[in-house]
């Protein structure tokens, strides 16, 4: 390509790059990132247009294109009108990578609030963890925004000698900035922060318990022994949320303490030992869990039946089977759903009893649940619900059939056939077309 049919080409992109038609402003993107390094000055140049769309757009793609003349320009961007551009300024200064470190540590103590927020969130990005120091200084930063993205930026970083600092944080009374430092210290994972994330369970905030119990699984094994010390706490919502987070470590050295609090005296912390417990799959708990099933609280009843289907095992399905019969019909399809997760021809047994639920919806999830399971037993229990009185349950059973496959059969194929001719619901006879080609 000639010099002046190379310089045409990047005047048409750059014309482009100016269209209001965000398909057309995308290809010129990436056509000009093609071109390389000879787009780069006219990219500049863009950098100070007057619309903020076309200043996003050469951002983006001086970010792709990764060439060292965009850094002082697109520092510049940090501190732009649009919040859109100096987003987009920050993505490309991290893709140019290492280069960029050294003006963006010095953006980080400008006078510019902007500058400094979005050369924190970019240092993050870029991974280089001789940053750590200079991110930790932020953390006192007169400006909240800053603030929380060298917080975001030092748990990206997962640089250990943060661990502390981001626990002071934790512990202010700033509930946003205390919720980003949970969510730093589960990604630096550091065993320091444990006891720290257990005490702030307590913290008024529904937010910042949520982010330091996620923390407190990050972190992992590590986190178990204090986790199970807060299962006796004199708060409730301590034992709650301890519960919660044990159930999603998957320990085992959970499981008899857990158990121990399906007696608790606040149901909230019951039902949350209950799920644990079929999160991690304890059949030892199913006879204390069947205790809790005789409650009048419905609540209840229900989390018991989905933590006895997360189990997965077979010696659960004569606990499930009696729960298709509760008087609320939330419990009843939970329960259908809870077979469908552990399978086998017994399940496939118990669910014909929810195919003749008065409720439609039990109905529904308990054609889904015989759709996941296998064996052959589900199969004549799906077609007779081909016939069902609501054509929701219908059109599930045909896709439940469908995604039989080869398992299906001349049986499957032929009660298929019949509803296509017969059926007077028209999503239920289009399902049938799906259905065959999923068998095809």
């Amino acid at each position: 390509m000639s010099k002046s049919k190379g310089t045409a080409k990047i005047e048409l992109l750059m014309q482009d790059l100016q269209s209001k038609n965000s398909a057309l402003q995308d290809t010129a993107i990436d056509g000009l990132v093609k071109v390389g390094h000879k787009a780069v000055p006219p990219l500049l140049r863009a950098t100070e247009h007057k619309s903020y769309h076309v200043r996003m757009a050469a951002a983006r793609a001086l970010g792709e294109i990764s060439d060292e003349r965009a850094i002082e320009p697109l520092l510049t961007l940090l501190g732009d009108s649009s919040v859109n551009v100096q987003a987009r300024a920050a993505e490309a200064l991290a893709k140019i990578g290492p280069p960029s470190v050294g003006p963006l540590l010095e953006s980080l103590t400008s006078t510019d609030q902007l500058s400094r927020r979005w050369a924190a969130e970019a240092l993050g990005n870029i991974g280089d963890d001789s940053v750590v120091d200079e991110l930790m200084e932020r953390l006192t930063d007169t400006n909240v925004d800053v603030q929380r993205a060298a917080i975001a930026a030092l748990g990206a970083l997962r640089g250990k000698e943060a661990a502390q600092p981001l626990i002071d944080v934790l512990e202010g009374d700033n509930v946003d900035l205390s919720k980003a430092a949970a969510q730093a210290l589960g990604k630096i994972g550091s065993a320091l922060a444990v006891e720290p994330l257990v005490a702030t369970l307590s913290s008024p905030s529904i937010d910042v318990r949520e982010a330091a119990a996620e923390a407190l699984v990050a972190i992992g094994k590590r986190a178990v022994p204090a986790l199970i010390e807060a299962l006796a706490s004199d708060s409730y919502v301590v034992r709650r949320w301890a519960a919660e987070a044990l159930g999603k470590t998957g320990d085992p050295r959970a499981s008899k303490p857990l158990i121990e609090r399906l007696d608790d005296e606040e149901a909230r912390v019951r039902r949350y030992a209950a799920l644990a417990l079929g999160q991690l799959g304890e059949t030892r708990a199913l006879r204390p869990l069947m205790k809790l099933l005789n409650t009048k609280d419905d609540d209840l009843r229900y989390t018991v039946v989905k933590a006895l289907g997360q189990m997965g095992s077979s010696r659960v399905v004569r606990f499930l089977a009696p729960c298709l019969k509760d008087r609320d019909y939330v419990v009843r399809f939970t329960a259908a759903q809870g077979l469908g997760h552990i399978g086998g021809p017994s399940a496939a047994r118990a669910l014909t009893v929810a195919l003749k639920d008065r409720e439609w919806s039990v109905r529904f999830h308990a054609v889904a649940a015989l759709g996941k399971i296998s064996h052959s037993a589900a199969l004549n229990p799906l077609i007779s619900a081909l016939s069902d009185a609501d054509p929701r349950v219908r059109r599930n059973a045909v896709t439940a059939i469908g995604g039989k496959g080869a398992k299906a059969g001349k049986k499957g194929v032929t009660a298929l056939l019949h509803v296509r001719s017969s059926d007077e619901d028209d999503r239920v006879r289009a399902a049938v077309l799906e259905a065959m080609a999923m068998l095809s």
